[in-house]
């Protein structure tokens, strides 16, 4: 597996952000409530929409009241007779790096622990700082690491 470029990652950072951004500045309005509050500024009566969205005034209705969710292709339909884009995207509830971070801690530990019962069993337990200097150089290793080997689950 090829390395993330760094291009790549202030990329995801920024699409992130401003994400973000938009959830927050949304408060958290459905996608039907967002609809209804745009064809309202428009002057639009849900007729209209309907008859320029090809989608019944009903299944509108029930869509902007949140009775109802709409399909992707509905939304395309609905957005376009609007003059709106639809965007999907995902955004990461935490930094990337933070994510792999965690990830390469926890599977550490998870060896250094096995490490450590398997010593035991044979008498020769090592210190705790021995340990975590072990988890430490494991967690370096992972970080390091271009593979997957990160996020496979241990048998």
């Amino acid at each position: 597996m090829r390395k993330a470029k760094s291009s790549e990652k202030l990329m995801l950072e920024q699409i992130a952000d401003a994400a973000r951004i938009l959830r927050e500045n949304q408060r958290g309005l459905s996608i039907g409530r967002l609809i209804a509050l745009i064809r309202v500024q428009l002057t639009m009566s849900q007729h209209v929409l309907a008859e320029r969205s090809s989608v019944p005034q009903a299944t509108l209705s029930k869509i902007e009241s949140g009775r109802q969710q709409p399909t992707v292709s509905t939304l395309h339909k609905i957005l376009d007779a609007l003059g709106c884009d639809l965007l999907i995207t995902a955004v990461p509830r935490a930094n990337l790096e933070e994510v792999r971070q965690r990830q390469a801690e926890k599977k550490a530990k998870t060896r250094v622990e096995y490490l450590k019962g398997t010593m035991s069993l044979e008498e020769q337990t090592p210190d705790q700082k021995f340990l975590n200097e072990m988890i430490k150089e494991e967690v370096k290793r992972l970080m390091e690491s271009s593979s997957s080997e990160l996020w496979r689950e241990e048998l």
